[in-house]
């Protein structure tokens, strides 16, 4: 396949600004390469263990554009197959979730183990002979799967590194997050699914931490209401900043996270949004410097490249004026097409949470960031714009260009947060490690140059 790279490649050195061609976002066949050498290669999310709770339990997920089983087999162990028979490649479950101790094709009938060994071959002596080995037709499964904090990751790259290396410094950063509850968490009823038209790089670069649309694309949801106004804030403190704060942090391999924090002074730690009873459990699950990320918390978010994102959000007035709620929300985005994308939506909440907190919580998610969540339908609007407008002859050979908060400064060495982390709410710094990523990964740079113009 040949792509014009100097019509694609991400250009601007590792402190300045970053440039891409929108064709990065229509065509297809950048599109057929991201495919090749990222989702090949890259660790991806698959599923929480929750989903999966006792043995023989299955989810259906998929793994770039390869469809997957995610199981706990009969032994209690998580295992990944790809959905195929090994004999024509007719799916095996063609359910969302369910249990199943063994699957069966419906083809031909071959039917396989949940351990992943082929069992049975329907007439196998007449039609096969005796020669015929089982071993040689076992379920194709991922080079590497493994969980941290009860997230499933697989991927298909046996040289690649461990799923901790993977992570690196993000990996501090989801304990702060997921790993603050002593009861740990689960997945709330069944994922959604919707198909956005849209490329799936969109969200993910919006997740990775651009509060710089925040006002402008959220506004009327603001005027709403639906988020924190000094009307909300005066409840939990006597002393209101004018403005919101926050940092942005690149934890390196594209991992990113955006921490906003809410513009009140209070003492001590203050996790507004959780009942007050599961405050002491977080101070002892936390080192200071995770409490400081998650004390007076407005919102977090971020994305675990290529396709994972998270959001951590607040939400005030849920079900009366002095009912507050959190909640958090993941997302994988699914390619389908240089335009199009399938998105999978979970809630997660404590498990240890009163019924009445957890239906609040679910309530303020499905007003908010849910898939019919006023702030999800603003973002949308946006992402399939973009995809559109990449399609233009002209438009498509124009650069997106991620300059944002470059005059801001790195947090001071003694704050203790790993990664890059620069002080500043409203900057473009994790859009532009997403997007070196990319670059680093689809290989561009060594492609040879076919025209001079291009990003720059």
């Amino acid at each position: 396949m040949s792509v014009d790279s100097d019509r694609t490649r991400v250009s601007g050195a590792q402190d300045g600004p970053v440039s891409v061609l929108r064709r990065a976002w229509a065509d297809e066949d950048i599109f057929l390469l991201e495919m090749d050498r990222i989702f090949k290669h890259c660790w991806q999310y698959l599923a929480h263990e929750s989903e999966i709770p006792e043995p023989g339990d299955y989810v259906t997920r998929k793994m770039g554009r390869d469809k997957v089983i995610v199981t706990r087999s009969e032994d209690g162990q998580i295992r990944v197959f790809l959905n195929t028979c090994r004999h024509r490649g007719v799916p095996l479950c063609r359910a969302d979730e369910g249990n199943a101790s063994h699957y069966r094709c419906s083809y031909h009938g071959w039917t396989y183990a949940n351990t992943g060994e082929l069992r049975g071959v329907t007439y196998q002596p007449d039609v096969f002979g005796k020669g015929f080995n089982k071993d040689d037709f076992a379920l194709f499964e991922p080079a590497q799967v493994d969980s941290v904090l009860g997230l499933v990751f697989a991927t298909w790259d046996a040289d690649g590194p461990s799923l901790r290396e993977y992570l690196g410094d993000i990996t501090w950063y989801l304990e702060a997050i997921l790993g603050k509850f002593e009861g740990g968490m689960e997945v709330v009823g069944t994922p959604v699914r919707n198909i956005v038209r849209a490329n799936w790089k969109t969200e993910g670069e919006n997740l990775s931490g651009d509060g710089y649309h925040t006002m402008i694309t959220h506004a009327t949801a603001l005027e709403l209401g639906l988020f924190a106004g000094p009307a909300d804030l005066a409840k939990l403190s006597d002393v209101v900043k004018p403005r919101f704060s926050g940092r942005t942090v690149d934890g390196g391999n594209g991992h990113t996270v955006r921490v906003q924090r809410l513009p009140v002074e209070v003492e001590g730690n203050h996790y507004w949004g959780y009942p007050e009873s599961m405050w002491e459990g977080f101070d002892r699950c936390l080192s200071p410097e995770q409490q400081q990320v998650m004390s007076c918390l407005s919102v977090n978010h971020g994305s675990v490249f290529p396709n994972m994102s998270f959001i951590e959000n607040f939400k005030t007035n849920v079900d009366g004026p002095d009912l507050n709620a959190r909640y958090i929300r993941i997302t994988i985005r699914y390619p389908i097409s240089a335009t199009h994308s399938e998105q999978l939506w979970f809630l997660l909440l404590p498990k240890d949470a009163d019924d009445e907190w957890k239906r609040l919580s679910s309530l303020a998610y499905l007003r908010t960031n849910g898939p019919s969540g006023m702030f999800e339908l603003d973002d949308t609007e946006n992402f399939v714009g973009i995809s559109e407008a990449s399609f233009g002859d002209v438009s498509r050979t124009l650069p997106v260009t991620y300059a944002g908060g470059l005059h801001h400064r790195q947090a001071p060495d003694e704050l203790g947060w790993p990664g890059s982390v620069i002080d500043g709410d409203r900057t473009e710094h994790t859009l532009r490690a997403f997007h070196r990523r990319w670059n680093e990964l689809m290989h561009l740079d060594d492609e040879p140059a076919a025209d001079p113009s291009g990003a720059r």
